[in-house]
């Protein structure tokens, strides 16, 4: 396969040429969504008058759309991954033109600018939602399994570098009173970002579907690969952790606005310290993974995560006063565990998936967590609000609102923690026992090919 015109040169000898283009689609993506669907938007939905079940239902968009991700993987063959990538990328990015015109619009007043703000990211999520489904298979199929782990770590690191860079700009733009035009202003710079990435998708060099894909898409039997019991614990345990940190990122922030007073720019900078640290951890992670296998990686950074929330949970019950040093430092040892916890549960979602329905058990892989995913800042939301101004004070502890959600969250964490046990991981990150879910698919009944 010859790289692209303008393609950068080879990741290396295992890597196909024009594979690098991948890093950088993602580093102006990350841009972009950091932007559209992190701190910048729960902010500005916020100022709008949002209350707790609203900004759930905001973060709630991104993972649910991905249900459409089932119907889509039908149509990859068809355009092909690059193709369907660019053309959901492409229509999306235009919608947030639109939203950067939304805190202009002064002839409407803030809960009509909700109601069209929250319509333009249905609409926004959707069409990620349906054109996410190539975006996994694509780069399985792209990139050789032993080589994943560094590819994996190094696209990683390029997000990372672009959600930071995202959230510095941001920063920068909105310090002290923020103004509509200051908002219009950042959520520009995402659209740019999006116009940006489209550019390295056309360079990434497509991928020819296997006959084994092919046949997995024309037969879909859902019951045999949910019986493939590798991929029934992935799922299982990634719904127990997507109710830990589906939420956190949003709820966070309310606790620094409503709780600590942090201004607008304060809490982008504190945000901030949680990509530096993923930044700093990546190239170790990465080296480590592909020797260690994805499962120690992974304890490590639910431990992480428990330590995090347990601190949280003590700021928030008045136990350890606020500081933003200790604010920063918590984000910064929780971009460490998120940066560990995702490479890990890509790679071993990508060893654990067999090239039989590859793109199905993808789909079906992403549309379940992330309904999960989904669910939970909508009902951590609604619990909040249902708590309402309710207080108490038990000895050292004051029982407020976000004082029980972080304390349900270091529960659930050290369930997820029990959980990742039940993994079933190959030595040396091989390929799980494929030839058993091949004969599943095989012997799946008629009626799953209607």
């Amino acid at each position: 396969m010859s790289a692209p015109e303008g393609a950068a040169p080879p990741v290396g000898p295992a890597y196909p040429p024009g594979s690098f283009n991948a890093h950088w689609f993602n580093f102006f993506n990350a841009v972009s969504f950091q932007i559209m669907m992190g701190a910048p938007i729960i902010l500005y939905v916020k100022s709008l008058g949002a209350s707790s079940t609203v900004l759930g239902v905001v973060a709630a968009f991104t993972p649910l759309m991905t249900v459409f991700q089932l119907p889509a993987a039908r149509f990859l063959d068809r355009y092909g991954y690059r193709e369907f990538v660019l053309m959901g990328w492409g229509l999306r990015t235009v919608l947030i033109f639109v939203v950067a015109a939304v805190p202009l619009m002064m002839f409407l007043d803030d809960l009509s600018k909700l109601a069209v703000l929250l319509a333009i990211l249905f609409v926004f999520n959707l069409l990620r939602g349906i054109s996410s489904a190539a975006w996994m298979p694509w780069i399985a199929a792209l990139i050789p399994e032993e080589r994943r782990g560094r590819f994996l770590s190094l696209d990683q690191l390029f997000m990372h570098a672009g959600c930071l860079l995202a959230l510095l700009a941001s920063a920068l733009l909105m310090a002290g009173r923020v103004d509509p035009w200051e908002y219009a202003t950042v959520f520009f710079l995402s659209a740019l970002g999006g116009a940006a990435s489209l550019l390295f998708i056309k360079r990434i060099p497509e991928v020819a579907c296997t006959e084994a894909a092919r046949k997995g898409s024309a037969n879909v039997p859902w019951r045999a690969m949910l019986g493939y019991v590798p991929f029934r614990r992935l799922i299982g345990f990634n719904l127990v952790f997507m109710a830990v940190v589906g939420s956190l990122g949003v709820f966070t922030v309310e606790f620094l606005r409503e709780e600590m007073h942090a201004g607008v720019s304060e809490v982008l900078l504190l945000s901030g310290f949680s990509f530096v640290g993923a930044l700093l951890s990546l190239p170790v992670f990465g080296s480590v993974v592909d020797r260690t296998g994805s499962k120690p990686v992974m304890r490590v950074a639910i431990a992480i995560f428990a330590a995090c929330i347990a601190l949280w949970f003590l700021l928030a019950s008045g136990v350890v006063p606020f500081q933003f040093a200790i604010v920063a430092g918590l984000n910064f040892a929780a971009g460490i565990a998120s940066a560990g916890f995702n490479l890990a549960n890509v790679r071993i979602a990508m060893a654990t998936m067999p090239e039989m329905g590859r793109n199905h058990f993808f789909a079906l892989f992403t549309v379940i967590t992330s309904l999960g995913l989904g669910a939970a800042p909508v009902l951590w939301g609604v619990g909040l609000d249902v708590i309402g101004p309710f207080e108490a004070v038990t000895g050292l502890f004051t029982w407020k609102r976000h004082s029980f959600y972080f304390l349900a969250l270091f529960l659930l964490d050290l369930v997820a923690l029990a959980a990742a046990g039940l993994l079933m991981e190959a030595p040396a990150g091989g390929r799980i026992e494929p030839n058993l879910v091949y004969a599943r698919l095989k012997r799946a009944p008629r009626i799953w090919q209607r």
